[in-house]
């Protein structure tokens, strides 16, 4: 019991840590670079040809780079990305490579040797281990950006799908796949607007309006509708002419925001490890420049003194042998 409520005050603390670097060292920049920024991955996988997520941002909104080039992101980021910047959307840039499922590390313990290699290759620390001892990864903290797997040098990183976050995933968003494959369009007549439902809506939502925007995809205005205070119930279902399952489609349309919002966060708590971790090392090389600059001063001012004692020497022989020269009688003739 003792070891649990150590390992929590452990975390609790390290978490704080982590709040505390967010909000004391946040960088102030161009508000497109953060839009920009907030709609990446999070991954920092260098995939898009820049060390991380934020300086990518910071290459699109200079004109330096296209919008196309994050795999991990994939179509869903190109789409959102095309919309904030106001232009048309375009494949992914294969080139920078194809997009994938969410992957993990995970390290062969048996063949780990204990290099420390990949600790510092990991640009969230999701590693954790020491010199000559077996490492392990943090699951929930690893991003699967694979920069971890070209670092070891016995190859014992292998990426795994998460199957954790999928599970999860996957009983999110089961009611959305099947709700999409089992609502064809002949099943049931189109909205003709009758108004038949907005009446018997306990809690005074607009189910028309809200079965357009969750038809549509748009989300963000299906929120603004009130989408989460439905119950659903069933009522304007009972009263559609057309026989719209409307619920399907919002309980479907629920299930989209909420594994948006967990990726969200997701992408969120990364990028708050990615800065904590620049900074760490950014104090790590102040740091060491100033033991080097110390060591500089020391060694001059050792060396200072032993110049000075050189000269005391030098000094000391000279007056002495003045001395012997001053004592020796003048040659008689």
């Amino acid at each position: 019991m003792l070891a649990i409520i150590i390992i929590s005050v452990i975390f609790a603390l390290f978490g704080l840590i982590l709040g505390y670097s967010a909000h004391r060292f946040k960088v102030q920049g161009d508000p497109i670079v953060d839009s920009i920024d907030a709609l990446l991955p999070q991954t920092q996988c260098a995939q898009c040809g820049y060390p991380g997520c934020r300086p990518y941002a910071s290459a699109i909104a200079a004109g330096e780079a296209s919008f196309n080039q994050c795999p991990p992101g994939g179509d869903e980021c190109i789409m959102a990305l095309s919309e904030l910047l106001g232009v048309e959307p375009l494949p992914l840039n294969e080139e920078y490579g194809q997009q994938q499922a969410k992957r993990v590390a995970a390290i062969v313990e048996k063949d780990c040797i204990g290099c420390a290699l990949c600790i510092p290759a990991c640009p969230v620390d999701a590693i954790v281990g020491a010199a000559r001892q077996m490492h392990t990864v943090i699951r929930a903290e690893c991003t699967g950006c694979d920069l971890c797997v070209p670092a070891c040098p016995v190859d014992c990183i292998i990426m795994m799908p998460n199957e954790a976050l999928d599970a999860g995933k996957a009983i999110n968003s089961l009611s959305t796949t099947t709700s999409k494959a089992t609502i064809p369009e002949q099943q049931h007549l189109p909205c003709i607007r009758c108004g038949e439902c907005e009446p018997v809506c306990p809690v005074n939502l607009l189910p028309q309006q809200l079965y357009w925007h969750c038809r549509s995809g748009a989300l963000e205005k299906a929120k603004d509708f009130a989408l989460h205070d439905c119950i659903e119930c069933g009522r304007c279902e009972t009263v559609c002419p057309s026989n719209i399952p409307l619920v399907q489609y919002y309980h479907s349309a629920k299930s989209e925001i909420v594994l948006k919002q967990q990726d969200k966060a997701e992408a969120d708590h990364a990028r708050t490890r990615y800065l904590a971790r620049q900074l760490r090392i950014e104090q790590e090389n102040i740091d060491r420049m100033a033991r080097i600059d110390q060591k500089k001063k020391a060694l001059a001012e050792m060396r200072s003194q032993e110049i000075n004692k050189s000269i005391a020497r030098v000094k000391t022989r000279r007056q002495a042998n003045n001395s012997n020269h001053s004592s020796i009688p003048p040659h008689q003739s």
